[in-house]
């Protein structure tokens, strides 16, 4: 029992980096445009298909491919941004509807060029390690690990750059951003597409791990603004903890409970911790 114990708190860290770096993608839009962009979800399903395509249809290196996955989505977030959201900036019911909306035309186009049938990837890395019993694949252990790399690697640059202090000063005041020389359209614009990015990253990381198939981004993005809630919105590092949190949560609830409920888990566990912390666990920290 102690074993399963673990390895369902080793499952569950990274599934949740993956929830952790849609969350992530999901604060910085918000802090920045305004917008909750449910769009992300399908932007991961792009990035899955992508990195499938590349790999076992155009027969790329599985790191090439994941790259040009990441491209093509960002591009495609910003076309969307240019064509779409430009237009709803902090306007948070018209940036939903938008979203919406784009869901359904991008798992519309996927529904007609890939059918519904779910596609696996050849395995890109066979293998496991063995560490005290518990039997870790090699290729989930090294997508928690590139997850960490890019999460981690987001939090310096925000904290440590101009760029990124450019867009902590956005966020608590455009006005005077704006008067300091921010080029406010193009910070805007910039973190649309790295949102988008990051969705794509993780849906090219994902394709190496699970079966992929139209619909998956639904329940990702879901799962995303249950993490950046349950962290608190504006967190960046919080969208981490807040993403391993919920992926915690349902891989030990799985061992007690049917496997039915699952989705179920992080909504009483966001619940529960949000009667206690109205803004969140980590409110307040960037």
């Amino acid at each position: 029992m102690g074993q399963l114990l673990v390895g369902q708190l080793l499952n569950g860290a990274i599934v949740g980096t993956l929830y952790g770096i849609i969350a992530l993608g999901v604060t910085l839009t918000f802090g920045i445009t305004g917008i909750v962009n449910f769009a992300l979800g399908a932007f991961m399903m792009l990035g899955c298909y992508m990195a499938w395509y590349f790999t076992d249809g155009v027969g790329m290196p599985y790191p090439v491919a994941v790259v040009c996955a990441v491209a093509v989505t960002s591009f495609a977030g910003l076309v969307a941004d240019q064509t779409l959201f430009r237009f709803t900036r902090n306007n948070l019911v018209n940036g939903l509807l938008v979203s919406i909306g784009l869901i359904a035309v991008m798992e519309g186009a996927a529904l007609l060029l890939w059918t519904s049938t779910p596609k696996n990837m050849n395995y890109v890395l066979p293998g496991v390690f063995q560490v005290f019993g518990l039997v870790i694949p090699k290729m989930k252990l090294i997508v928690f690990l590139v997850l960490l790399g890019v999460i981690l690697a987001t939090y310096a640059a925000l904290t440590r750059t101009w760029i990124g202090r450019a867009a902590y000063a956005y966020a608590q005041n455009p006005e005077a951003a704006e008067l300091m020389g921010v080029r406010t359209k193009v910070l805007q614009s910039g973190v649309v597409v790295y949102s988008t990015g990051l969705a794509g990253l993780g849906g090219a990381l994902y394709a190496s791990l699970y079966s992929i198939d139209p619909t998956l981004g639904a329940v990702y993005i879901l799962k995303a603004v249950e993490a950046a809630i349950l962290a608190g919105i504006g967190s960046v590092m919080g969208s981490l903890f807040g993403g391993i949190l919920l992926g915690v949560t349902e891989g030990i609830g799985s061992i007690y409970l049917p496997i039915a409920f699952r989705d179920a888990y992080g909504l009483v566990f966001l619940v529960a911790i949000l009667l206690f912390k109205p803004a969140g666990l980590f409110a307040g920290r960037k």
